[in-house]
């Protein structure tokens, strides 16, 4: 089971780099050739600020930038994990740095999704489209989660480093 994970972590961080790849290819072509695709919201609903909502969108595109980053350091954390879980070593002091960095990396993740829905609350109201977004508190949980592993992986490490030295 946990090389299968492992190779669906490296799988997904892979993926991860692919789609960012692909929306900097779309950031470029939309600067690039801006009155294309303002023409083509115009003629959409020609009501809407084109322009305005296309300044928008870029800065959706560019919060792929660092999700991008925050989501290979996840995936390389993890399968870091299941490196030393295979080798014998799941409760270190090493695996709970990586559980509190993974911690760090997802509260970073929730607070730029936060920062899109206010985007999509401010593209919603400039095109009276509705652009879905809510908060999820199962994400926000998940951070908490980390945190309490990585001392529960911490306190674990000590009582293995003390069991160690008293054999």
């Amino acid at each position: 089971m946990l090389q299968w994970s492992r190779r669906l972590l490296v799988g997904l961080n892979i993926i991860n780099w692919v789609l960012l790849i692909l929306f900097m290819v779309a950031f470029v072509a939309v600067s690039v050739r801006p009155d294309v695709f303002i023409g083509a919201i115009d003629d959409a609903k020609p009501a809407i600020n084109g322009g305005y909502m296309l300044d928008l969108f870029r800065v959706v595109m560019l919060l792929c930038i660092p999700i991008a980053i925050a989501a290979h350091a996840i995936f390389t954390r993890l399968v870091a994990m299941i490196d030393a879980t295979k080798a014998g070593a799941a409760f270190s002091t090493e695996n709970a740095r990586r559980l509190r960095t993974i911690g760090w990396w997802l509260l970073f993740t929730q607070i730029v999704d936060a920062g899109f829905g206010l985007l999509s609350m401010e593209m919603s109201a400039a095109s009276g489209e509705v652009f879905g977004w809510q908060p999820s508190l199962t994400a926000w949980l998940a951070v908490l989660l980390l945190f309490i592993l990585a001392r529960i992986f911490e306190q674990g490490a000590a009582m293995r480093d003390e069991l160690e030295q008293t054999i």
